[in-house]
């Protein structure tokens, strides 16, 4: 079973969540963790502590960032090196993505395949009137 955890500044990843389950009624794949004004220390121990929390219930984890290469992004890459797992890192989060991450995260398609669609859901879903 794969699990989702969404990660950002603030709490653009709480907000996130909140719309995708007013949309489609609770999410218990779908977790987020905040980089907050407690600094990167404390959103460093949160994120470890959160994984491995996940860890315990998932196989598989998809890792959604708000900002490539930003404080979130990276120490979600720094937390995969460490721990030498092979987790799937999305950044440019928006909830048209999620939205299809949480249809698709319990069928039997690839994470590779899931994460290629989801990207490719959340740029069509970018538009200009």
């Amino acid at each position: 079973m794969r699990g989702i955890l969404l990660v950002s500044h603030s709490t653009m990843c709480v907000g996130v969540k909140d719309s995708l389950e007013m949309i489609m009624g609770p999410q218990e794949v779908v977790d987020t963790i905040s980089l907050g004004e407690d600094g990167v220390e404390s959103f460093r121990a949160a994120l470890e502590d959160k994984i491995s929390k996940m860890n315990e219930t998932f196989d598989e984890i998809i890792i959604v960032t708000d900002i490539p290469n930003a404080t979130p992004y990276n120490e979600c890459f720094r937390y995969i090196r460490k721990h030498e797992v092979d987790y799937a890192v999305v950044a440019g989060m928006n909830l048209a993505m999620v939205i299809e991450l949480a249809i698709f995260s319990q069928t039997d398609m690839s994470t590779e395949d899931l994460v290629n669609q989801a990207m490719e859901t959340g740029k069509t879903a970018v538009k200009k009137l």
